[in-house]
């Protein structure tokens, strides 16, 4: 198994959004503060070992991410409604990507179903590995991983 890193884990994210949502980000440091309403989305998985997934993220970058994966403008309705359905979505393909590239192809494993909710107030501290990225559109994105 690869070494768990933080860059690790910025370029599975990286990778996943330019090739679901033609997203290009930018690996940044693990923001202090949050902007307006957050989402996280939350994936458990088996495998090896167990864990859980999660992806933060400031409101206004879910509607980015449906804008560009719908391939609309984000003023469009379509993409205001559909933020943390695409949230829930690419974080279920960084799941897949996950654990390809961590426990290899060949080893038994299953996703959960990822959980996209607001959270009350501002996200905790991670509990385990993180990495953080910006959109084009200057919006944060922090990508967790906590191995059981």
């Amino acid at each position: 198994m690869p070494e768990l890193t933080p860059a690790m884990l910025s370029d599975i994210l990286g990778t996943v959004l330019e090739d679901t949502a033609f997203m290009l980000v930018e690996p940044v440091e693990l923001p202090e503060a949050w902007v307006g309403t957050v989402l996280r989305s939350t994936l458990d998985f088996e495998s090896v070992r167990s864990g859980t997934l999660r992806l933060t993220v400031e409101e206004p970058a879910g509607v980015e991410l449906a804008s560009s994966m719908l391939g609309t403008d984000g003023s469009d309705p379509e993409a205001l409604q559909h933020g943390r359905a695409a949230l829930s979505e690419v974080l279920n393909v960084v799941g897949g990507v996950f654990l390809t590239r961590y426990f290899g192809a060949k080893v038994p494993s299953q996703l959960g179903l990822p959980q996209t909710e607001p959270l009350e107030g501002r996200p905790p501290v991670p509990a385990g590995l993180a990495a953080a990225v910006r959109t084009e559109g200057g919006h944060a994105m922090m990508l967790e991983l906590e191995l059981g």
